[in-house]
């Protein structure tokens, strides 16, 4: 699931998907922004067309004559002529469904709206109009909720653009309009109406809508392809290429990390952008890197060397006199800072020396050094060990090896004696050594170094008894 979600957190797919929505959302505010315009644009649109239809409709009607055509029961040829020339009207502009001339009034003031048919053409959607007859001509009918919200501005004078809704087999939404006809005295006389079908309207709305979005779907989604291959170009399959190159990188050797160098260099990237600064950035890191660490380790062997050398007895592997001074200053530290309590030193000095280096040569007496030590550094293997003379050592003792120091210091005599005991070997291997040992005593010292003198004095009379008892040699 994690690498799931990593893979589509990925620059790959976010920058696409945002693209994307971006497209979508921007799209979508078009074409409702593009819908409400086409809508606003068509509503006037026939609000004119209905403005002059009310015109031409105005030409030949007199509104004084509506009485008289009443009283002859709408059959004179003068009122015949006026209807044939609403039919042209009507017949000339297809997005009409009504025109009319209406007679508004109420019988009392709060009473209902009342409409008296003078013209009555509606289209009859089966390709003819079915124009004023005895049937609705001169007939009084309750006008409508809408018609009767708009009478006060309709008596006043005033032109009026409204909706209204007719329910017959199906419901059908009409933008009406209506101009009132005024006497010369600014009195009301009647209202020539025109009505257009919002449905088919907002029908013509919607095809444009479809016919939009289909052009802007392909618009959006040649922009996201064309998108989609200049990111893979200059952006995707770069850093892809890069991405790839490093997580195999290696960084054992210093053949690894100038391989690492040489991969990511035949990239070979160049396309003088961003990715380009980016990828010459880190080349030039990764040659920094590989020659600054190639150069580190050189000088990290010669340091270790070095230091190998000065802490580590050349003779027989133990610290250095080097390595004993620093391991002394810091158990004083530790001391000054109350952190170390228990510890101590065992002082060891080889017997006889001397007399087998003159007597059997140097390198023998080189051997009888390392045979001594071996025996220390077997009594004491958890304790570090220090030659810090020809042929003196010291062992600190702390942890587990300051525990059990008296049996350890018992281990490391029986070995000596044991060594010495055996008249077997040659001299050179008949290993002696005298010893000392001191632990620190935080009511009585206050330094390492007087622990060290206690250490240093307890072997030296060590080594005056064992030459009292066996001579100077042995």
């Amino acid at each position: 699931m994690k690498r799931i979600l990593k893979k589509y957190m990925s620059l790959k797919y976010r920058i696409p998907s945002i693209i994307i929505l971006s497209l979508l959302i921007l799209g979508s505010s078009i074409i409702g922004i593009s819908y409400k315009r086409y809508e606003e644009i068509n509503v006037e649109k026939h609000v004119k067309m209905a403005q002059g239809i009310t015109m031409l409709m105005a030409e030949n009607f007199d509104a004084q004559k509506i009485d008289y055509y009443m009283e002859n029961n709408y059959s004179l040829d003068e009122y015949k002529d006026l209807t044939e020339h609403y039919k042209l009207i009507m017949d000339s502009y297809l997005d009409v469904k009504h025109i009319y001339i209406y007679k508004f009034y109420k019988d009392k003031e709060d009473g209902p709206l009342n409409g008296r048919v003078i013209v009555d053409m509606i289209e009859t959607g089966e390709d003819s109009t079915l124009y004023g007859s005895i049937a609705t001509v001169g007939n009084t009918y309750l006008a409508d909720e809408e018609t009767a919200a708009v009478y006060d501005r309709m008596i006043s004078g005033q032109e009026c653009v409204f909706e209204k809704n007719r329910i017959g087999e199906r419901e059908v939404t009409f933008l009406a309009y209506i101009k009132p006809v005024m006497d010369s005295e600014g009195n009301y006389m009647c209202s020539m109406g025109v009505d257009f079908s919002l449905n088919e309207l907002y029908g013509k709305g919607i095809q444009f809508i479809i016919e939009l979005l289909v052009v802007i779907t392909v618009v959006i989604l040649a922009v996201i392809i064309g998108v989609n291959i200049l990111l893979s170009v200059i952006l995707f399959r770069p850093l892809e290429k890069m991405t790839s190159c490093i997580q195999s990188f290696k960084f054992d050797t210093d053949k690894d990390r100038f391989d690492n160098l040489n991969g990511f260099e035949s990239l070979n990237i160049h396309l003088n952008n961003e990715i380009d600064e980016l990828y010459n950035a880190l080349l030039l890191s990764l040659k920094d890197s590989a020659y600054y660490v190639s150069s580190f380790n050189r000088a990290k062997n010669e340091i270790e060397e070095i230091s190998e050398t000065a802490y580590k007895d050349a003779l027989t592997s133990v610290g250095s006199k080097t390595a004993y001074n620093g391991a002394i200053a810091k158990l004083q530290e530790d001391v000054d800072e109350k952190k170390l309590f228990c510890f101590g030193f065992v002082m060891i000095d080889v017997n006889n020396l001397k007399y087998v280096n003159d007597t059997y040569g140097h390198e023998l007496g080189d051997e009888y050094i390392k045979g001594c030590c071996s025996i220390i550094c077997n009594a004491f293997k958890k304790s570090p060990v220090f030659r810090i003379g020809g042929d003196e050592f010291v062992v600190i003792l702390k942890d587990a090896d300051y525990d059990t120091r008296m049996e350890l210091v018992d281990d490391m005599e029986n070995a000596f004696t044991a060594a010495y005991n055996n008249m077997e070997v040659e001299p050179y291997y008949r290993y002696s050594a005298s010893y000392g040992h001191a632990i620190f005593d935080p009511l009585l010292d206050k330094s390492v170094e007087e622990v060290l003198k206690r250490a240093d004095q307890r072997m030296y009379e060590y080594k005056k008894e064992f030459k009292r008892v066996n001579g100077s040699y042995r």
